[in-house]
């Protein structure tokens, strides 16, 4: 793990060209996106936009010869490495990962909103892409429950979509942080995360988000709910994470802990909420 940082923090060619295939290759986007991370936390956002820049004018002949769409290098651009880079350079600014992503959490709400506003009505145009992607697979002929699948979906497609925008990046940024700490701060992460405790106000904004989320009709509303609620996920996990290291509970017990967490996404997001007015860490760790 060392020698494969150290080489991509000693060149510019080595950053440019891990990010290049962590994008080519699939599901190795979220390399690329810890790399990026990596670079704006320890040198800045000027070279964080230098390595960016090389990364994209390497993957556009890519795409020319592979895809014969240049331009679809704005994919990784726009959803991945702009996100992530933002968030990066925020942490560093503000050295706190709670007020990172409190601030993430809002401009993701904000993305909500303008997603509204360009497009009026944002479930007929998800409507429309699942219909276009039904007829690219199906010739035409999806079927009847595909258009009730879909009637369903689409209204709760844009809190959907930005919520899984921002936990890509979110997820890119913690890789980059840990890998920080390998490198120049060992232990500084696990500390750092099994701390992450959001703000009063924020938990204020969460519970409603939580009511948002639980009983308004689809639609702005709900939508903005999703978003902003999912953020408590990562503070139960940090919770987990604490009281598990505090307790020295078995491993098994955080594994178990994982495998359950798509089942009960609610509950546990519940859980990050209420810490932040109960503090679990501070009431079930034991004393030192």
């Amino acid at each position: 793990m060392q020698a494969f940082l150290a080489f991509v923090m000693r060149t510019r060619l080595g950053a440019i060209g891990v990010m290049a295939l962590g994008v080519v290759v699939p599901l190795l986007f979220w390399v690329s996106g810890g790399v990026l991370a990596l670079i704006t936390l320890r040198r800045g956002l000027a070279e964080a936009a230098i390595v960016l820049a090389g990364a994209t004018a390497v993957l556009v002949p890519i795409y020319a010869g592979l895809l014969g769409a240049p331009m679809a290098v704005l994919q990784p651009l726009a959803l991945v490495w702009l996100p992530v880079m933002a968030l990066a350079q925020i942490l560093r600014a503000t050295v706190s990962l709670a007020a990172t992503l409190q601030i993430g959490t809002l401009l993701a709400a904000a993305g909500v909103l303008a997603f509204y506003a360009l497009h009026g009505d944002p479930a007929a145009f998800w409507e429309g892409t699942l219909q276009a992607i039904a007829d690219a697979l199906t010739g035409g002929q999806p079927g009847p429950e595909w258009n009730q699948a879909v009637s369903r979906l689409a209204p709760r497609l844009t809190g959907l979509w930005a919520t899984n925008l921002l936990a890509v990046a979110v997820l890119c940024l913690l890789l980059g942080r840990w890998w920080q700490a390998v490198l120049y701060n060992q232990g500084g992460f696990r500390s750092e995360f099994h701390g992450l405790r959001f703000a009063p106000w924020f938990g204020a904004l969460g519970l409603l988000a939580a009511l948002a989320a639980g009983f308004a009709p689809a639609g702005l509303i709900a939508d903005l709910g999703v978003v902003i609620a999912a953020a408590f996920l990562l503070q139960a996990l940090a919770v987990a994470h604490a009281l598990a290291a505090a307790r020295n509970w078995h491993g098994g017990w955080l594994v178990g802990f994982y495998l359950i967490l798509p089942l009960l996404l609610r509950p546990i997001a519940l859980l990050g909420l209420a810490d932040t007015f109960v503090d679990f860490r501070a009431r079930f760790a034991p004393s030192a």
